[in-house]
């Protein structure tokens, strides 16, 4: 076999092991992110539900104060309708609002229909006279819009306990599903509201003709009834597809008997999995491809010309012309010392190949070591991760445990005083556990690997001020949101620059009525864009700003606001791995204004 061909088979079997573990790698890498898909499944159902309880809640919330509202006391059945109008336009999320006199009559209505309904058969009114300041709560499908709403009914009762009136507000279920269906994690899934006797109340997207239809002999409707939430369970085949489900309940309110269902054909599951998984694919082969070329080049030019010139040398000199020489012009490194060698004397042939065997041996050597010093480095810092999440965690475990315990033999015998102990005990061991969350957080964001792509700005800020719910929930708050540019960065790790930046604006707001937030592009600086994040909170001292993104560095009291002092680090941390950088201006009691750099795409 020629000199050439065994450099090539070499460089093939060099180029070929990396390009199957490549591959293998890859492989894994995909069945890992369709695991995780199935993950987002159960978290996205659970999301769902917990918005709905929480519309509940707030809804309870809105009956108690309303009922306190002399307007609804008015025998003015006319003033009455307009004040609940009113009412209304200020809460989209619901049909319509009434009040029902005790004898099951219809009174006024925001709809100001001025009809006379009986509602004495009406589940929602009866059971809301035996809730004692609670709500009922009934999803039914309307009789005039015939869309699904969710009845949330609460008893008005008089100082003495005498039943005053029934207010009833009517969640319109399928404009909340239809928003969330915007926001499915993945292109093809559906999200489905089925009540407890198996009727779909809402199927979204596409899914009109299944509206008022009943799954309650399928194998979909019991697996949405079996006991747990947060499950998922392959193959099941509802509207013509087979989907991989995930389910969820509302455990606050089990009288309501709503599961959510969210689910995903395996076709979509795989989609981006197999995407990714081809992109990547065709970048290692031309790497490899690249790799190959480039191998074969210099291993002809530097290695395989040069042995066939000594090669060549060689043989004359062995056939007797000892005046033999390979001659100039030597090429640099190892072979062009070895012709200069062989040419003034043969004999040092051998004793130069065993010098550069040396060299070899020696380089592997230290290549080895450093490799071990690498390794060890890994190791101990995996050791120190799980230090922190398993032994730090439990002797919080035990502080709760304990405390539980304590509040459970005392019996309610314990002072004032030293309730409050304890839980200002509980509450700094839950601190403690979200302090250790948020370092383990910080930790892996300098070890995840950097996954570059196209990322809308724009998309991905609504996504994250969406995603605050419950905390902007009954604020003021003034969204101001210019235009955004698309960047080149990875998209997990932007979304959590914007939902650290916004979630410390919608904090360090909350004294504000109206709060201001603006997010915007203020310009470009060294051929990147400059984005902006203001808010016109409480502001700090500008003295302090050079700790600002430091770790466990806080400019306000814990007492004022919550937090790690871990948020802005991750920030400055994702940034400068994207390779820009991160700083505030701010007055104190005018606000903040933090400005990062990004590439753009």
């Amino acid at each position: 076999m020629s000199i050439r061909a065994r450099l090539l088979l070499l460089i093939l079997f060099a180029t070929l092991v990396p390009a199957l573990a490549g591959l293998f790698h890859f492989v894994e890498t995909r069945d890992a992110e369709v695991a995780d898909a199935g993950r987002r499944l159960a978290t996205e159902a659970g999301r769902v539900a917990a918005e709905l309880q929480d519309i509940i809640k707030g809804t309870a919330q809105l009956h108690y104060g309303l009922s306190r509202a002399r307007d609804l006391d008015a025998p003015d059945r006319a003033a009455c309708s307009r004040f609940l109008g009113d009412v209304l336009k200020a809460h989209p999320q619901y049909t319509g609002i009434l009040t029902i006199n005790p004898d099951g009559r219809l009174f006024c209505d925001s709809l100001r229909t001025g009809r006379d309904l009986d509602l004495n058969d009406r589940r929602y009114f009866r059971e809301s006279q035996r809730a004692a300041d609670a709500v009922a709560v009934e999803p039914v499908f309307g009789r005039l819009t015939g869309i699904a709403v969710m009845q949330v009914a609460y008893a008005a009762r008089s100082d003495g306990g005498e039943l005053r009136f029934v207010l009833l507000a009517s969640v319109n279920l399928e404009q909340i599903m239809s928003n969330r269906a915007k926001t499915l994690p993945m292109n093809d899934a559906v999200i489905a509201l089925v009540d407890s006797g198996g009727t779909v109340l809402s199927w979204q997207p596409g899914g009109e003709k299944l509206r008022g239809t009943s799954i309650a002999d399928t194998p979909l409707f019991r697996f949405a009834m079996a006991q747990g939430d947060n499950r998922t369970q392959a193959e099941i085949t509802a509207g013509g597809v087979s989907r991989l489900w995930a389910v969820s309940a509302l455990p606050d309110y089990p009288e309501a008997g709503l599961r959510v269902l969210v689910g995903v054909s395996r076709k979509g599951l795989f989609e981006a999995a197999n995407r990714n998984l081809g992109q990547s694919l065709l970048v290692m082969a031309l790497v490899l491809l690249a790799a190959f070329i480039g191998a074969w080049a210099l291993s002809e030019l530097g290695v395989r010309r040069q042995i066939a010139r000594i090669s060549h040398a060689l043989n004359r000199f062995s056939g007797g012309d000892f005046d033999a020489r390979i001659g100039k012009p030597y090429p640099g490194g190892e072979i062009g010392g070895l012709m200069a060698a062989i040419d003034r004397d043969f004999g040092l042939i051998q004793e130069q190949r065993d010098i550069i065997n040396r060299l070899n041996a020696d380089l592997e050597r230290r290549v080895a070591e450093r490799t071990a010093e690498l390794e060890a480095a890994n190791k101990e810092l995996e050791s120190f991760c799980y230090s922190v999440s398993h032994d730090l965690r439990m002797p919080l475990r035990h502080i709760d445990g304990y405390i539980g315990l304590l509040e459970k033999e005392s019996g309610g015998r314990l002072s004032a005083e030293a309730s409050r102990y304890l839980q200002v005990v509980a509450e700094a061991s839950r601190n403690m556990g979200r302090l250790i969350d948020d370092l383990l957080a910080f930790s892996r964001m300098g070890r995840e690997e950097l996954r570059e792509d196209v990322v809308d700005l724009g998309l991905l800020v609504k996504e994250c001020i969406e995603f605050l719910g419950s905390e902007i929930q009954g604020r003021n708050i003034v969204w101001k949101l210019s235009p955004l540019p698309a960047v080149r960065g990875d998209r997990a790790m932007l979304r959590q620059v914007f939902a650290n930046l916004l979630g410390n604006a919608v904090k360090y707001t909350g004294p504000r009525d109206p709060a201001e937030i603006e997010v915007g592009c203020t310009g470009e600086a060294e051929d990147r864009h400059v984005i902006c994040v203001r808010d016109n909170g409480v502001g700090f001292d500008m003295q302090y700003a050079g700790k600002l993104f430091g770790v466990f560095q806080r400019m306000h009291r814990a007492d004022q606001f919550e937090g790690t002092g871990i948020g802005l680090a991750n920030v400055r941390r994702i940034i400068s791995r994207h390779g820009g950088r991160v700083w505030a201006e701010s007055e104190e009691e005018r606000g903040a204004a933090f400005y990062f750099t990004l590439r753009p795409a």
